[in-house]
């Protein structure tokens, strides 16, 4: 598959993705909080790492932002196949499971041979950059 037909498939998903999107970003925000503050840890990443696994992403690399949290200034940096990234979860939270839960600074830059390098964030949103 080359990558304009990918892109092409990726702009469709983009499309598909924002169409179909229910939950309003701050009802996410308000889901994941009710969350953090329960025994379960989570966060709305895995859909989307396990889709653009599915297209053919492979690499993730962790960007701690403004982050002040000692953990997730470790990680910055770090990069992780994605299968690996997303294998052996205790929590469905491939974010918060390795770093601060709730902290929103922290993001995912996601990238593959030939395909744009995919920001993605706790909450399950994503952005070409």
């Amino acid at each position: 598959m080359n990558s304009v037909k990918n892109t092409n498939n990726f702009d469709e998903w983009i499309d598909e993705v924002v169409k179909n999107k229910i939950i309003s970003e701050k009802e996410e925000k308000f889901s994941i909080q009710k969350e953090a503050v329960g025994n379960t840890r989570q966060d709305l990443s895995r859909p989307v790492l396990e889709e653009l696994l599915n297209r053919g992403y492979s690499v993730v690399q962790w960007d701690s932002g403004q982050s002040v949290h000692s953990v997730c200034l470790e990680l910055n940096n770090q990069q992780w196949n994605l299968v690996d990234f997303l294998s052996n979860l205790h929590h469905d939270a491939p974010i918060f499971e390795r770093s601060h839960p709730n902290d929103t600074n922290c993001t995912l830059i996601v990238s593959g041979d030939g395909l744009p390098n995919v920001r993605v964030d706790s909450f399950g949103n994503f952005q070409e950059i």
